[in-house]
């Protein structure tokens, strides 16, 4: 397979990733928003929040929040304001490690 069939490949798992653990399972428990790495703390806060949610820690990097959604559009919204993902923080925290939002044991 060359390098065009594995870029194809690797976007297609990415898209099927993305809509499989989607947030619309049940949102206000609470989603990890991910923005661009580049972006800075309050930035996220802010595009988080205005994109109508309630603020409730930064994860594990600060371009990461966890939020809790005032309604059921705000996917939409946060994709409009700048997010790269949108998705259960438990899923974000099990796919990668770098964002674990607990303290490994002791």
């Amino acid at each position: 397979m060359g390098a065009v069939g594995l870029t194809t490949l690797s976007f297609a798992a990415l898209a099927a990733t993305v809509t499989m653990t989607a947030t619309d399972k049940d949102a206000s428990r609470g989603v990890a928003v991910v923005f661009a790495p580049w972006t800075p703390a309050d930035a996220a806060l802010g595009r988080s929040v205005g994109a109508g949610a309630r603020f409730v820690r930064f994860g594990a990097a600060p371009f990461v929040t966890i939020v809790i959604p005032e309604s059921e559009e705000y996917t939409t919204r946060a994709f409009a304001a700048g997010a790269w993902l949108v998705i259960d923080p438990l899923a974000l925290s099990a796919c990668v490690p770098f964002f674990k939002t607990e303290a490994p044991p002791a």
